[in-house]
């Protein structure tokens, strides 16, 4: 606990002779001492803080000794309660800089996730458009193909009217070609009986 001294500034005159231009004058000024007690238990050449007591007043708001050491232990009360904040403060701080410390390395893993993410999706952009592209040009192509089998069923329409016509005059000209052919039938038979009957006749006068 710090210790409060009590005590009062004695003062005393004291005279000095001196020569000065050759004449002996008389100086007084006046000399201090602060009495101390035995029981003030301070050590020889030990360093001490002087305060007057108005000074102290204004300080402190006390004057009376046991209400400054009332007021000092109010003090060291307020300075352990600092170092118990204190020390709950650095547990504090320590504690967030290791969750700092968790949410740095968790930044980082979502960091490299996001840009895996976006390249596969960049990637995944590009073949889409790609596909599109394709997509687009097949649908072109399907359309022009479309086109050009239209023209060819128009076309295979026209040979087949075309081949039916064909056929078509192809009957008629049977039919009128048709009976001529059964009158030479016909013919070959009339001669073929002809000659038949020459044949036999030829081989009967033979036998005779």
């Amino acid at each position: 606990m710090a210790q409060i001294i009590k005590t009062s500034v004695k003062c005393y005159k004291k005279r000095a002779k001196k020569t000065v231009g050759g004449k002996q004058k008389v100086y007084e000024y006046n000399q201090y001492l602060i009495p101390l007690k035995r029981s003030d238990n301070l050590e020889c050449k030990e360093g001490v803080f002087i305060i007057p007591e108005t000074y102290f007043k204004e300080l402190v708001g006390v004057e009376d000794t046991w209400a400054v050491k009332e007021y000092l232990n109010k003090l060291k009360g307020y300075e352990r309660n600092i170092e118990e904040y204190q020390r709950e403060f650095r547990e504090l701080e320590i504690r967030y800089q290791k969750e700092f410390k968790d949410l740095e390395w968790k930044h980082s893993e979502l960091s490299k996730s996001y840009k895996e993410l976006l390249s596969k999706h960049t990637k995944a952009t590009k073949l889409y458009k790609m596909d599109t592209t394709k997509l687009q040009e097949l649908e072109t192509k399907t359309e022009e193909l479309a086109k050009q089998l239209e023209l060819k069923d128009v076309e295979y329409k026209k040979l087949k009217e075309d081949y039916e016509l064909i056929l078509n005059k192809d009957a008629l000209i049977e039919e009128q070609i048709k009976p001529d052919e059964d009158k030479q039938d016909e013919e070959k038979d009339f001669w073929s009986i002809i000659k038949n009957r020459l044949g036999k006749k030829e081989l009967a006068s033979k036998d005779e």
